[in-house]
């Protein structure tokens, strides 16, 4: 029982000669054994086809990033309510408990993340055009500096669905991922539908039809 935290990359998924997973390479040359495998990487999924043959690797849809940008202002007073404008870059203000507010906007297009996770570039101009649109749409925010600068990537799938179930052609290997911007709300149902693909080979509460890495209705 209990779990056992592994920091590493996976280079290689090891498959048995009946196709079950059997465990992962790691970059270090090390491996780890196990009997099932989550693929939740975010926007970095895409990379993750090379762990398998091609074959079954391609199987996994295809996954990009969207970058946003954000920044953090400390509120003189804790707002209550999030915040959607349209034009000046359409700029979204989420407030936080603690007197944060985090404003958001001007996304880059969908692109391959070549990025590492940790280490996404924030670009000034961005930025300051976020700076700009909240001093045009917020007499409160508008005249306090940001105390954080900071950008992250949104996996999306070129249909926008997400990616939920079994790669085909290993028993085994799941993917979760694909959100976009409603990782949040989704994380919990796609949690639990893990699970119960895990644990029990189906699922209860979420139709995965939909959803599945061979879906029919995938683009």
């Amino acid at each position: 029982a209990g779990s056992k935290l592994i920091i590493g990359k996976v280079v290689e998924a090891i498959v048995d000669d009946d196709g079950s997973i059997r465990g992962v390479k790691l970059e270090d040359g090390s491996t780890v054994e196990c009997d099932a495998l989550v693929i939740a990487c975010g926007p970095w999924t895409d990379a993750t086809k090379s762990w398998f043959p091609p074959e079954i690797g391609k199987a996994i849809p295809h996954m990009m990033g969207v970058k946003y940008h954000s920044i953090l202002i400390q509120s003189p007073r804790v707002l209550n309510e999030a915040v959607f404008f349209s034009g000046h870059g359409d700029p979204e203000v989420y407030p936080r408990p603690d007197g944060d507010a985090y404003i958001t906007g001007f996304p880059d297009p969908a692109v391959v993340v070549t990025e590492s996770p940790g280490k996404e570039e924030v670009r000034p101009e961005v930025v300051s055009r976020l700076v700009d649109a909240t001093k045009k749409v917020s007499s409160l925010l508008g005249p306090i500096p940001p105390h954080t600068e900071q950008a992250c990537y949104l996996p999306t799938t070129n249909d926008g669905i997400p990616v939920i179930g079994e790669i085909p052609g290993v028993k085994g290997a799941f993917v979760g991922s694909g959100h976009g911007c409603w990782g949040i709300l989704n994380g919990p149902a796609t949690g639990e539908a893990m699970a119960e693909l895990l644990t029990e080979g189906e699922t209860k509460h979420v139709d995965l039809k939909l959803l599945g890495v061979d879906s029919p209705y995938r683009r």
